[in-house]
């Protein structure tokens, strides 16, 4: 059934003429690590009537290919009961836009973030993380607002017209716990941060018969942060159910859907989190002289943490030692080949 639905939109990418006319992808996708800063290969590559078209079809072929039984990703849904025919075109389309938009910061190769987009949320709008990032190109709230994007937690609908209005200021609870945590953490780094070190210093004093005088401290610190943790988890779970509930049975192909977006959670329709998702990935790339691992990098843990001061290599920045940035970092490159090995 999704081979059928699928030949419609490939037989006139597949034809002679189409194939003709299209420009090698190699010439803007192949992976080089410090990505030129010269805009005009890519834009003039992407602007290519049929190449739009062209990248959609190859992600939804190595989408169908590599999943055909089974849930994707993020949806907890068979490929069968999702209709990414509607979605990736329309994605595509917009990825194409940013590219050419943003260029003369940084120039963004646009099967990179095809990549990256299904690596953050394979490419559900309603996608929301444990730490509350939303949308298809999953940004934090205080990230988005940097963008101009308007975020659920601080949204401008008139009162009422919001479900769960008694949740709203749980986003407000769960920031102030979390930075509640994060003080703690700062205060006793050696108890959150280095346990190991932690617990030499107290089995080398046990051993040598010595008081703990800071064990009592320690102790009510541990059962804080327990505390703060618990409250933390239980208000993130409330803004999840608040976002939950706005999102369901509303669609982001729904005029009337879509106005209502506009003024509660611009992170889930494309027109804003694709360009800004774009936007950042041309400023960290220019950050970082065109290290395309280092600014991938930077999108999932902050581009603060890809900083590397050591002479000729503090110009193009690092990979941190995260093992979730390195995870991302390396599906990315693996999505991006396969989408672009498929590209006419």
């Amino acid at each position: 059934m999704l081979k059928a639905s699928l030949a419609p939109l490939l037989l006139p990418l597949l034809s002679p003429a189409a194939k003709a006319a299209q420009t090698p992808l190699s010439e803007v996708s192949e992976i080089r690590v410090i990505q030129t800063k010269d805009p005009s290969r890519v834009v003039g590559t992407v602007s290519a009537p049929g190449f739009a078209h062209a990248l959609a079809q190859s992600v939804l072929t190595f989408v169908m290919e590599n999943y055909p039984s089974g849930n994707l990703p993020v949806w907890k849904q068979p490929l069968s009961q999702v209709d990414l025919h509607a979605r990736i075109p329309e994605i595509c389309r917009h990825v194409v836009q940013g590219v050419i938009r943003n260029a003369s910061i940084y120039p963004v190769d646009p099967c990179w973030i095809m990549g990256q987009m299904m690596a953050e949320s394979f490419f559900y709008e309603f996608a929301v993380s444990s730490a509350l990032a939303v949308g298809p190109c999953q940004f934090i709230a205080p990230t988005a607002r940097g963008y101009g994007l308007i975020c659920a937690d601080a949204h401008s609908l008139p009162p009422g017209q919001a479900r769960r209005m008694d949740l709203e200021t749980e986003f407000e609870r769960a920031s102030r716990l979390r930075e509640q945590m994060r003080n703690m953490r700062r205060d006793q780094s050696d108890l959150f941060n280095n346990p190991a070190k932690m617990l030499r210093t107290l089995l080398s004093r046990q051993v040598q018969g010595l008081p703990f005088a800071e064990a009592d401290d320690l102790s009510l610190a541990l059962e804080r942060m327990d505390l703060a943790q618990a409250q933390y988890t239980q208000a993130r779970d409330n803004c999840r159910q608040y976002l939950a509930e706005n999102f369901q049975g509303r669609s982001i192909f729904d005029p009337q859907d879509v106005a209502f977006f506009e003024k509660f959670e611009q992170r889930v329709l494309y027109s804003h989190s694709i360009n800004a998702m774009i936007r950042m990935m041309a400023e960290n790339m220019r950050s970082r002289s065109g290290n395309i691992l280092a600014a991938t990098a930077g999108y999932n843990a902050g581009l603060g943490n890809t900083d590397y001061q050591a002479g000729i290599y503090t110009a193009y920045g690092r990979i941190p030692n995260f093992a979730e940035t390195v995870d991302y970092v390396s599906k990315i490159l693996i999505n991006h080949h396969e989408i672009s090995r498929r590209m006419v």
